[in-house]
């Protein structure tokens, strides 16, 4: 990574460039990554490149040095130097000058360390070769044993620059490996792109095996390829490559929780990025360098990109940093505020940035705090973070701002129906983080993290057992946070739509029982929705004869504009037979018209009393219904007999549609069905 900047390659800071090992990219959480503030952890160091724990149970810390020394710590108290490897190096003495980007670059401890005491580390050598090399612990738990060095692999590099260096174990057990493209500046060989040569890329090797003659070598060393790795068998390609296009890796992480790997590759002049793999996806990735610099053409200058490019989630210029440091996903329990970060910087700027990602994908990010020539974060076993300074410190993250108090918009399902197994309750809303919980009446439930915009919750069956409603809330963890207003979640009986305090819910539950309807669509009644006539005609008959009714088949010679195969012809039909219905004039009957009250009173009543019912001459009742006026009579025998008291005021309404819960009402008094509780 190359520093811009008057005199920083002068006498005693000219080893500070290692971390400008190139030049360029980054952008991109909707409640916004919190701010964050450091606190001196460990001074006095010597150009320091890596904090790394062993993951061993045992609590300890240790320091990388670029001089060639790892020194152990029991959090931050120190034990002594665990290995120095200072004499393999071009530089092992800081009194004599600097490293460049040279030096001792990385560290991993075995997945098995606790039993085995195997660990790794990336070195330049004398001759300016990378080399990943094997050690065992001692006796002593904190000095390794420097005779128990066994190579792996010595890859050939052409230039002292950009040498990458991390070393991490994945997930899967396999060591991955930081190679930079060979150095100079533009890549000019253009090896991040040869496929045939180990530099520019990031490897994959299998430490528990054995017997590979590494790409362009002739003598089997002590590893092995994983069956899976990309191109294996591929003719005029490394089997080591996992993914390639990388300029200069500095400093690459995998997410603890879920396996996603992140990327910082420095760009050349202008842009800085960070690259990511998804966990589960496969190798074999190119993510463009020196083709694209950035999102940007590099050489080829333009139409560089052949869709076959992998594009950084993050971005940033150099107005904002010159040589950008991968760093971690948070995972920490002591600021939960900050879960699910991606917490990375910039050597130069000194800036800290947090970046989130959405549920569709898009990345964002902010300034969330400032340290100083940023040479690489690290995680504790708590996976707690750190952050490394070449000027000779390490500063761990100490505190994090407030989480914002969240809302509650939406949630999808809004109801269910009793009895129901679980669902996946969707609620929508704002300020959510990955330590948002939904509450169920008060009660936390299993909840997944979508978006600052959207939680996903799992309610169990119990939940859902009885009628009735349930609030849903969201809360925030301390500090700030808090709980939302809760929203209501209907529980009902029988139709989704219909929860216990709907006013008409009853004689909408009665007739559905009765089996005279089964509602409009699954398990919905649409209650608001007007009755058409077509929709009316099944409703009487049903109502009259009972949920088992089937009239005789369909003529299609009644009406006009019923066909024969028409939906509810038949029952049409039959309505017209028993003298309900002539129509509605013109040999039509107007299927998808909607019913208003006015006729409806008239239906009803043929329907339950038959074809010749008269009703008593009309008295006036209604004050929107004179005596002289159509279906006058047939109204205030409906109200009479305690099937209607009109719409309200001393009104019946006669010319508004009849929407499908007032009809559930009207079959039910007219026809006398059971209502349930």
């Amino acid at each position: 990574m190359r520093i811009r900047g008057r005199g920083l390659f002068r006498a005693a800071r000219a080893c500070l460039a290692v971390l400008a090992l190139g030049a360029g990219a980054a952008a991109a959480r909707a409640q916004p990554a919190p701010d964050v503030t450091l606190q001196p952890y460990i001074g006095s160091l010597t150009y320091p490149l890596g904090f790394v724990n062993a993951g061993d149970g045992s609590g300890r810390n240790f320091v990388v040095t670029q001089f060639g020394k790892i020194f152990v710590y029991q959090g931050n108290t120190g034990l002594g130097t665990f290995l120095d490897v200072s004499g393999l190096l071009p530089c092992g003495d800081p009194s004599a000058g600097g490293c460049g980007e040279q030096g001792l670059l990385g560290l991993a401890f075995h997945p098995n360390y606790a039993s085995n005491g195997l660990f790794f580390i990336d070195y330049t050598n004398v001759d300016g070769d990378e080399v990943i090399a094997r050690y065992k612990v001692s006796s002593d738990p904190n000095v390794a044993d420097p005779a128990s060095a066994t190579i792996l692999l010595v890859v050939p590099d052409p230039f002292p620059n950009h040498n990458g260096g991390q070393l991490q174990f994945g997930p899967d057990g396999y060591l991955y490996i930081a190679m930079g493209d060979g150095g100079s500046g533009g890549d000019p060989g253009n090896r991040a792109q040869n496929l045939g040569v180990l530099l520019g890329k990031i490897l994959r090797i299998d430490v528990d095996g054995s017997g590979t003659v590494p790409c362009g070598q002739s003598t089997p060393m002590p590893y092995g390829i994983p069956d899976d790795n990309p191109f294996v068998g591929a003719a005029g390609a490394c089997e080591e490559v996992w993914a390639y296009g990388m300029r200069n890796p500095w400093r690459f992480s995998f997410d603890r929780e879920n396996g996603d790997l992140f990327i910082g590759d420095v760009g050349q002049d202008l842009y800085e990025e960070v690259d990511d793999q998804p966990a589960g996806t496969p190798g074999g990735r190119n993510y463009g360098w020196r083709r694209m610099e950035g999102f940007h053409c590099y050489d080829p200058a333009a139409n560089c990109d052949d869709g076959t490019l992998t594009h950084p989630i993050l971005e940033h210029d150099h107005s904002l940093g010159c040589a950008v440091t991968g760093g971690y996903v948070y995972r920490g329990a002591a600021y939960p505020q900050l879960n699910g970060v991606y917490v990375y910087g910039d050597y130069c700027s000194g800036t800290i940035w947090g970046a989130v990602r959405d549920a569709a994908g898009v990345w964002s990010e902010r300034a969330i705090g400032t340290s100083q020539l940023i040479s690489s974060f690290g995680e504790d076993e708590a996976g707690e973070l750190y952050v490394v300074e070449h000027s000779g410190s390490v500063k761990k993250v100490t505190s994090a701002t407030a989480f914002l108090k969240p809302s509650v918009s939406a949630l999808a399902p809004g109801a269910a129906v009793k009895g129901d197994p679980g669902i996946l309750l969707t609620v929508d809303g704002s300020g959510f983080t990955p330590s948002s919980i939904v509450r169920w009446n008060g009660s936390g439930r299993a909840t997944t993290y979508v978006s600052r915009t959207r939680l996903e919750a799992a309610i169990p069956a119990g939940d859902l057992a009885a009628p009735g409603t349930a609030s849903v809330a969201v809360a925030n963890p301390a500090p700030g946070g808090g709980v939302s207003a809760g929203m209501t979640f209907s529980i009902t009986n029988r139709f989704l739509d219909v929860p216990l305090a709907y006013p008409l819910r009853r004689p909408i539950e009665g007739i559905a029982a009765a089996g005279i309807t089964t509602g409009c669509g699954d398990r919905i009644f649409c209650p608001e929705s007007p009755v058409t006539r077509d929709q009316m005609a099944v409703l009487l008959l049903r109502g009259e004869h009972g949920s088992s009714y089937a009239p005789p088949g369909a003529t299609g010679t009644i009406f006009s504009d019923v066909s024969k195969t028409a939906f509810a012809a038949a029952f049409i039909e039959r309505l017209s037979a028993e003298g309900i219905t002539t129509g509605c004039g013109m040999g039509n009957y107007c299927p998808a018209v909607p019913v208003t009250r006015a006729p409806m009173a008239k239906f009803l009543l043929r329907a339950h009393d038959g074809p010749t019912y008269q009703p008593p001459p009309a008295q006036g009742v209604f004050t929107d219904v004179p005596a002289s006026a159509p279906f006058a009579a047939w109204i205030e025998e409906l109200s009479a007999r305690g099937i209607t008291t009109g719409c309200g005021g001393g009104k019946f309404c006669p010319d508004m549609t009849v929407t499908r819960a007032q009809m559930a009402a009207f079959l039910a008094r007219t026809f006398s069905i059971s209502l349930p509780p």
